[in-house]
């Protein structure tokens, strides 16, 4: 029997997740996001000190696709600093894996 392709973990999408490797900006991890939409500031003491521009912030919504292979190096890069690790983006920032953004309007 062949392998899954695609594997929804989240029920109420609204469209099919990429496959491994869509998106953009390169990667073998991608992820649904949206553009911010909010005001973000940026804070020091209590005290407003700037606006951060949105125009290139998203939120990561998800779903997420991976490769096997993608997650097993990810996961073998970070071996034994596990506890650093408490979210999928966490892991990739960590093992140094690049995320395609796959935006949603």
């Amino acid at each position: 029997m062949a392998a899954a392709k695609r594997l929804v973990i989240n029920s109420q999408a609204d469209f099919p997740p990429p496959l491994a490797g869509e998106g953009q900006g390169g990667g073998d991890i991608s992820v649904v996001a949206m553009p911010v939409a909010d005001t973000c500031k940026e804070v020091a003491d209590g005290l407003v000190i700037r606006t951060v521009p949105r125009d290139s912030l998203v939120i990561a919504v998800g779903p997420w696709s991976f490769s096997r292979e993608a997650l097993a190096r990810a996961l073998a890069t970070v071996a034994g600093r596990e506890s650093q690790v408490d979210s999928l983006v966490a892991l990739c920032e960590i093992s140094g894996v690049r995320v395609r953004v796959i935006r949603r309007p």
